[in-house]
This record gives C-alpha cells, sequence and structure tokens, in this order.
C-alpha cells in the first residue's frame, strides 16, 4: 500500500500535467505550429510506429556505443588519477575542458574526421558522458577508508587484489551514480552528432520534421527518445540493487563492446556521394525519381544521397573532398567563387529564382514599399542576409526591425511573429502555410531589381571538370534525363519521393506534392549555364555593375 501511495501522487501530478496540456493546446489557436496536442502525438507515434522504432533502435545503438567507449576510458583514466597524484592534476583540467565543449560544435568536425559513420555519432556521445563518469569513478575509488586500506597492506595484498576486493566493491555505489548521470544524458549526446552529421535515428526524425513544421513526429520522436532514457535508467537502478558479481558485470560489458564493433561496419560499395543542400523537400524529387528509375546508375554513376541539417556545411564538405557533388545555391556559389574558395559549377537542377519576400496575405502588404516599417524574418546570417540588406538599400526600403528566426520560417509567419519572411521559396512555404489555411502571396526578388539567377545547381570541388570530365559529363547527362522524367511524369516521380522518404506523414506529403507540382515549371531545360545571367549576376553581387 505504501509502495502504491508512492507512485500514486507522481502519476496523478504527469497526468495533470498532460491534461492541461492538452487544454491549453486546443483553445490556443496561436499554438498549432508550436505545441501540438499529447493526443495528436500519440496518433502520430501508432500511425507511423515502425518508423519510430527503426529510428529508436540506430539511436539506441549509438547511445550505448557511446556508454561503452565513456566507460572505457573513463575506468582507467580515473583510476590513474586516483593512483598518481601527477595524472590527477593533468587530468581534472582537461575533465573541466572537454565537459565545457558544446558536443552540437564538435560533432561536424567529427564528420570530417571520420565521414557519415557510426563512429562520428558515437564519439560526441561518449565526450558528453565522460566526465560525469571519470568524476564518479574517482571519487569512488578515493572514498575507501584509510583503516581498510591499512587492513589490506598489513596482509601483503597485492595492488591487483586490493584494487578488486577493496577499492571497486567500496566504489560501486558511485559508479552506479555515474551510470544512471550517463544513461540520462547519453540520448543527448547522440543526438548532436545526429544533427550533425546523421542519415537516421531519432535526431535527424526529430529535426527533419522540426524544420518541416510536422510537430507531432517532432514530439514524438522526444517521447521516444524520453522513454529509452527512462528505461536505461531503470535498468541500471535494477542492475545496482541485484548486486551483481563483477565477473557478470566484465561479461555484459563485453557483449556491448562486440554488439558496438559490429555496428561499426561500413558499406564500400563504390558510389559517388551527392549531399542535398537541405532535408528532402519536393525540390529534390527528380533526384529521387533518377534514382528509383536507376537513371543515374544507368549511365554510369550510382549516387549515394546525403542529407544534411544546415546548408553552410555544403561547401567545406565539398572543399574538403568528403563528398563528390553537391546541391547549392547560385547565390552562394557566386560569392565563395569571388573570395577564392575553390568550387565550380557542375549541374543545373531550377534556372529561375525561388527565393521571395513571403507575407499573409490580411497583413495589407501589397507592393515592396508596403514593407517599410514591418516586421521581417529571415533564415541565417549568409550570402542571401547580404542579398537582402542590399535590396532593402537600392529601393529604400527601412523594415522595422530585422529578426534572424533561424529555420522557423514556417511558424513565425504562421504565428504573426513577423510581418513577411526572406529565405524562403515560393513554390515550397507558400503552400506549406497555405495547409495550415494561411493564404499568404509574394513579391519575387526580380520586383526589387534583383537580377534573374539559377536556384538549385550542383557543385564540386575546383578542377573536377578538368580532371573527370567523363564522371561530370555522366552527372550531366544522368541529371537531365531525371529531370525530363519528372517533368514528363510528375505523379510518377513524386511518388518515387514519397517511397525513398517513409517518414514524411500523409500531412507534410499533401501540401509537399502541391508543392511539387508548382515546381516542374521551373526545372532546368538544360545543363548548360548562360554565360550572360551568370556574369550579369556576378557583376551585381560584386557591385561592379
Amino acid at each position: 500500500m505504501d509502495k502504491l501511495k508512492k507512485n500514486l501522487i507522481p502519476s496523478l501530478i504527469f497526468l495533470s500535467l498532460l491534461c492541461l496540456w492538452e487544454w491549453y493546446s486546443r483553445t490556443n489557436e496561436q499554438l498549432f505550429l508550436i505545441l501540438p496536442p499529447p493526443s495528436a502525438i500519440m496518433v502520430q507515434i501508432f500511425a507511423k510506429y515502425d518508423r519510430f522504432l527503426f529510428h529508436a533502435s540506430v539511436t539506441l545503438k549509438e547511445m550505448l556505443g557511446g556508454f561503452v567507449l565513456a566507460f572505457l576510458i573513463a575506468f582507467p583514466v580515473a583510476w590513474s588519477m586516483v593512483r598518481f597524484i601527477s595524472v590527477c592534476h593533468v587530468m581534472q583540467p582537461i575533465l573541466i575542458i572537454i565537459q565545457c565543449i558544446p558536443m552540437f560544435a564538435l560533432a561536424p568536425i567529427m564528420v570530417f574526421w571520420f565521414d557519415w559513420s557510426y563512429t562520428a555519432i558515437v564519439i560526441p556521445t561518449a565526450l558528453m558522458i565522460f566526465f560525469p563518469l571519470t568524476m564518479n569513478m574517482y571519487q569512488g575509488f578515493k572514498s575507501t577508508p584509510e583503516a581498510m586500506l591499512d587492513y589490506f597492506r598489513v596482509h601483503k595484498a597485492t595492488p591487483w587484489q586490493t584494487f578488486y576486493k577493496l577499492k571497486l566493491p567500496w566504489a560501486m555505489p558511485h559508479l552506479f551514480a555515474g551510470f544512471r548521470i550517463s544513461a540520462a544524458i547519453a540520448g543527448i549526446g547522440a543526438v548532436a552528432g545526429e544533427w550533425a552529421g546523421g542519415q537516421e535515428g531519432l535526431g535527424v526524425l526529430m529535426i527533419e520534421s522540426r524544420r518541416g513544421a510536422d510537430l507531432e513526429m517532432t514530439f514524438g520522436a522526444f517521447f521516444c527518445l524520453t522513454i529509452m532514457s527512462l528505461v536505461l535508467y531503470g535498468l541500471i537502478t535494477t542492475l545496482e540493487k541485484w548486486r551483481v558479481p563483477a565477473k557478470k558485470y566484465a561479461g555484459l560489458l563485453s557483449l556491448l563492446v562486440i554488439f558496438c564493433l559490429t555496428s561499426c561496419s561500413n558499406d564500400t560499395e563504390k558510389t559517388h556521394r551527392l549531399l542535398l543542400d537541405w532535408l528532402p523537400n519536393p525540390n529534390h524529387v527528380p533526384i529521387y525519381a533518377g534514382l528509383e528509375k536507376g537513371i543515374f546508375e544507368k549511365h554510369g554513376i550510382p549516387l549515394e544521397v546525403l542529407k544534411i541539417q544546415d546548408p553552410a556545411d555544403s561547401m567545406p564538405f565539398v572543399v574538403a573532398g568528403k563528398t563528390d557533388f553537391a546541391v547549392f545555391y547560385m547565390t552562394d556559389t557566386v560569392r565563395a567563387q569571388a573570395s577564392g574558395i575553390p568550387v565550380e559549377v557542375v549541374g543545373v537542377i531550377i534556372d529561375e529564382p525561388l527565393n521571395a519576400f513571403i507575407y499573409r496575405k490580411d497583413s495589407g502588404i501589397k507592393s515592396k514599399e508596403d514593407l517599410n516599417g514591418r516586421t521581417i524574418g529571415y533564415c541565417i546570417d549568409g550570402y542571401n542576409t547580404r542579398m537582402m540588406q542590399r535590396v532593402f538599400l537600392e529601393n529604400e526600403i527601412t523594415p522595422k526591425v530585422v529578426h534572424n528566426v533561424s529555420f522557423d520560417l514556417v511558424s513565425t509567419l504562421g504565428s504573426g511573429q513577423v510581418d513577411a519572411i526572406v529565405d524562403a521559396y515560393w513554390n515550397i512555404e507558400c503552400e506549406h502555410l497555405r495547409s495550415y489555411g494561411i493564404q499568404t502571396d509574394y513579391l519575387k526578388f526580380s520586383a526589387f531589381g534583383v537580377p534573374d539567377y539559377y536556384e538549385l545547381i550542383v557543385i564540386a570541388k575546383e578542377g573536377m571538370q578538368k580532371n573527370h570530365p567523363e564522371k561530370v559529363e555522366q552527372l550531366q547527362v544522368a541529371l537531365q534525363e531525371s529531370l525530363d522524367y519528372a517533368r514528363k511524369h510528375p505523379e510518377e516521380a513524386f511518388e518515387a519521393y514519397r517511397k525513398q522518404n517513409p517518414d514524411k506523414s500523409q500531412k507534410t506529403l499533401a501540401w509537399e506534392k502541391l508543392a511539387w507540382l508548382k515546381t516542374v515549371p521551373v526545372l532546368a531545360k538544360s545543363q548548360v549555364i548562360d554565360k550572360d545571367i551568370w556574369d550579369n549576376y556576378t557583376r551585381w553581387v560584386t557591385g561592379s555593375d
């Protein structure tokens, strides 16, 4: 009865909070783009349970791998810190420095060093766990009473006997405290690694659905991550209560090491990598159609398509040789080449500008002059931001304030936090907002005097056309055939895209199909770059016109 009462109160509080959340979400319409009700989240989890299970299994392997790696390093480090005072003096500052490093910033470096692999995600996870695990072990080994140590010395115990029969058993409560903390934060480390370079896992599902404003999927992934962390925490607590002999813990650890090592194997099949400029969206339908129909393979250039969470990473990955090709933006490429970054254009996907100022129809904005005194939201600082500032200057537009809303363009405009957004595409964000019942309109950049340019191109490291002309020609032929197929068969092309992106909800696919149909007319008709278009835009950007 006492145990029931002990568990009943927290359960009632938790259920009360869920009910409050449900009521608040449903009675505040402005939250539909920010905080979905728990019932809608659970419906999505059951509808896509197979995808949640798949991504949860990927993240779980990364969490276990990070835990094992952290333990294998932390254990000898903690023992050395106790055994040698000089090691302690050296390691303590290093441990603090490691803990201060944000793993979200370190994770992209892991991709450069270890490629898009299991290892690149496990290492940030291990680093996040390393500090609390090491310090708890250190405190545990230090906590052995001096009287007990004297007793072992009197009986001439060897250092190994003292450690194995005295220090280790005495340190077990501290070790398990470290294990519990590690179980609670291992998921954060795994998600940080996935956000930087993962292609699968709850972190990828979370950020992909978040940037698509499919918040039921986002919170569903968060729910799964929370449940996994709680289960790991509970298992460690149970193991501690069972007081299993150390030999059996060693056996369990060995099994985990073997499990993690088998996860490190990489596919050695020879492919050409194509890095998307963003997470999969209607602009990429022709690429997925070409993959589904075997067009790229037919022309001798089998592709491995990689998605990316931050477009700013595309060019560094190309220059570093981590990918053969990357879908990118002409606007950024022109400025990059002017800055001496060694990249070149090898293909075209969309040959008309998509970037625009998008606003709600009920905002009172009708022309570019109406942007004066308005709140404008933009995506991230970069070349497009400089273009936006130049547009304001040349058209004598003075906004009230300009906000960096990161990647939350749809939610900020939909909830009325800004009057207009830029760095958004008229073919995608307009249909996305319309799916929520929000009617929008847009002003193309040409209305502000910006010269015509190609929106999406394919770039490679400088020298690709000179050193591997056959590879570039194969890519261009296959890419154009994929574009032509998608233009002639838009329904079939979108179905191929849907099949290869099974994580997308029906709600997302519904508006993405409409966005795709708006995209079909602006697909590139040729892989030949019009020199006049390129030069005119370059002169405008560099100010030499």
